[in-house]
This record gives C-alpha cells, structure tokens and sequence, in this order.
C-alpha cells in the first residue's frame, strides 16, 4: 500500500519554516503521525472557502489544520498556528 504524502500549502510552509529548531522537529513528527493515519478526526472541523470540511487538531500548543484527499494520498496541510498566540 502506497503511504500517504505530506503537501505543506504554502501559509503553513511559512509557519514551519520560520520556527525555531525545536519546534520544526516537533511539528515536523506531528506531521509524520499523521501521515500514518489519514483518516483521523480532528478536535473540531471548520468549512474553508470552497465549502471543504477541514479538521483541526489541538496539539500541545499548536492547531493544524488539514483535510484528507484519499483519492490523491494525500495530507493537504492548511494552516500550521500557535494555539496561544494574542
């Protein structure tokens, strides 16, 4: 069985790429946990602008936000946040 493939859109690229050394490892890993399981449920969902259903998961201190496209394989990554930020 082919594994489902990570896609970063690019505000969450963005997010990743300026965070610190600790914080790229542990989101990178949240990542790769939830590659390994593409049919997971977030905490809450939120529809995007084309009516999509998105789950968003509450990790520690982070919110990411992603939808599922099985017919591709694929993680689609929306938004990466800090879930305390004022």
């Amino acid at each position: 069985m082919r594994a489902y493939e990570i896609v970063l859109h690019e505000e969450a690229l963005a997010m990743l790429a300026g965070g610190t050394r600790p914080t790229q490892r542990r989101l990178l890993r949240l990542l790769d946990d939830l590659k390994t399981n593409p049919f997971r449920r977030g905490d809450f969902q939120e529809s995007d602008a084309d009516g999509r259903l998105n789950e968003v998961l509450l990790v520690d201190d982070w919110l990411v936000t992603f939808w599922s496209d099985h017919a591709a394989r694929e993680m689609r990554i929306v938004r990466l946040e800090k879930a305390n930020e004022d």
